[in-house]
């Protein structure tokens, strides 16, 4: 947005590139969130008596892991939707506006100052 100017311009490009890499990252944070998953899981009890704090922690470290991993994966795909949600919202008001200025839909006759 320009705030030298009272209005919004849409970058249609830029956020359809957005919305792409969004999708992408989200993706690839998935796929980070299922192989912290499975490391979490690893089975670590042929440590015995020694090793049983370090696999108790090993599975807490990787299971934190794998939540911010599904964290960052659910935000950064639900950024992405919000910017498409916004570009047709604003595609639609601009048909709308272009309709009523063409006269293809009735509007008000009053001026708006």
């Amino acid at each position: 947005m320009d705030n030298s100017i009272d209005r919004v311009e849409w970058d249609t490009p830029a956020a359809a590139a957005y919305i792409k890499a969004a999708g992408q990252a989200a993706t690839l944070l998935g796929t980070a969130k299922d192989h912290a998953d499975t490391v979490a899981g690893i089975d670590l009890s042929g440590l015995g008596t020694l090793g049983k704090g370090f696999a108790a922690a090993w599975a807490a470290a990787w299971g934190g892991h794998s939540d911010q991993l599904g964290t960052a994966s659910q935000l950064t795909d639900g950024y992405g939707q919000g910017i498409d949600t916004w570009g047709k919202v604003l595609g639609g008001v601009d048909t709308d506006n272009a309709a009523t200025i063409a006269g293809a839909v009735p509007g008000t006759d009053e001026i708006q100052a």
